[in-house]
């Protein structure tokens, strides 16, 4: 399923049915098909979003968001968002891919109507303090986009707060921070 198309970037849901492994994806167009790029495929190949407009003073931040989408970042950070440090206490929303099956089984390529946990034990760690995730599954009115929604915990936090998650016993490759306001 293609869900974004530009003059540089196809974004595309991978099919349930693709098998493991290297595999060959080619572009179509009115010009013919384009030379075959290969991509690995894995039953789960988590991260969080963390697009390059959340780089702020070299350090990569995640998209976190309150329940009224002001964003988890310093204060200011980035030019025309709103944002603020999230406190001991709050619920942040945290978006990701690629985290693997959940429970009940939601359909590939189907929007997420139920609500559902991921298959794998799923942690969130502000530093080395775990976390208390109220949901971690397939986000409700999505394609294929994960929902976490994480309790920060009583830490002395600051605006450069690394955050890191395991699934399955694996931890996650990306190196991420939020901003915490310490107790």
């Amino acid at each position: 399923m293609i869900y974004y198309i530009s003059p540089t970037q196809v974004n595309a849901l991978v099919p349930g049915s693709v098998a493991g492994g290297p595999q060959p994806v080619v572009v179509s167009t009115a010009n013919g098909p384009s030379v075959p790029f290969m991509v690995s495929v894995d039953s789960a190949e988590p991260g969080f979003l963390a697009p390059p407009s959340f780089v702020v003073n070299g350090n990569q931040y995640v998209v976190a968001q309150f329940s009224d989408g002001t964003f988890v970042l310093p204060q200011g950070a980035i030019a025309g968002i709103t944002s603020r440090s999230a406190k001991p206490g709050d619920t942040i929303i945290i978006y990701g891919i690629g985290f693997g099956a959940v429970t009940p089984a939601v359909p590939i390529g189907q929007i997420t109507e139920v609500s559902n946990t991921l298959s794998a034990p799923f942690q969130f760690f502000f530093g080395s303090t775990l976390a208390n995730t109220n949901y971690s599954g397939l986000a409700p009115g999505q394609i294929g986009v994960y929902q976490f929604n994480v309790v920060v915990p009583a830490i002395s936090g600051g605006d450069l707060t690394p955050i890191s998650f395991s699934l399955g016993g694996v931890t996650g490759t990306q190196t991420l921070y939020t901003a915490v306001q310490g107790n």
